[in-house]
């Protein structure tokens, strides 16, 4: 089996949950699946939903803690027909709607979590050639400025290689870091299960998105896995 393996380093980034208290912006410990699909998307140029194989794993010796940092945003959305003494108190920043209405909004001071200083390989295997050259072509030569979730959070694209990964699985411990999805990695685990999205399609407006369940794989844990032509572990989904 062909592969795409890029390896790239990213100085800031934050995956953000998507449910948090308004004071803490906690992040995810590794990027989620959607983001990179969508960082594979964006360089690619593809308007159109790709359905890829790939793997993403972190290198770095330890994890470590992510960094925090405070902001300075805003909460509210919320409508109401008319602009009186009590909207105007509660809302600092008030905002016409798309109905004959107004949207309130304040300000408040919150902490964001930062991971900082991974290095990343990136496995993606795809059946079609033409996707495949695209990829290729896209990595080494990038359109746009090449980022993993926010805009800001720029990535160091350091070797782009392809390579022959081997069809046979071998189950052994890991030497990095990545997701391992329970419905493939029956050893009774003790941890958090995180829903990790995947691909969405668009239901009224809105993103609906597939989800794989999870476990963190840190270093040194028994998982499943698949080797490249250079003994890198990989684990497709």
């Amino acid at each position: 089996m062909k592969a795409i393996r890029i390896k790239f380093f990213q100085g800031t980034a934050s995956f953000k949950e998507p449910l948090w208290n308004g004071t803490l912006l906690p992040t995810r410990p590794l990027p989620p699946y959607s983001t990179v699909i969508g960082m594979i998307h964006t360089l690619c140029q593809w308007e159109e939903l790709h359905r890829i194989k790939l793997s993403l794993t972190c290198t770095n010796e330890h994890l470590g803690s992510p960094q925090s940092t405070f902001n300075k945003g805003y909460i509210g959305g919320v409508t109401f027909g008319t602009i009186n003494d009590e909207a105007k108190a509660r809302w600092s920043t008030i905002v016409e709607g798309a109905f004959d209405d107004y949207i309130g909004f304040t300000s408040r001071l919150y902490i964001t979590e930062l991971l900082v200083d991974r290095c990343y390989t990136l496995h993606i295997c795809v059946e079609d050639e033409n996707e495949f050259n695209q990829i290729f072509k896209a990595f080494n030569y990038p359109p746009v400025y090449p980022s993993l979730g926010r805009w800001e959070d720029s990535i160091r694209i350091d070797d782009v290689k392809i390579v022959e990964v081997k069809e046979e699985l071998t189950h052994g411990k890991l030497n990095c870091y990545t997701w391992l999805p329970v419905k493939d990695n029956s050893v009774e685990r003790i941890g958090s299960v995180w829903k990790i999205p995947t691909y969405y399609k668009i239901v009224r407006d809105k993103r609906r998105f597939e989800y794989i369940k999870c476990y963190l794989g840190e270093r040194g844990a028994l998982a499943s896995y698949r080797l490249d032509e250079d003994n890198e572990q990989l684990i497709l989904i």
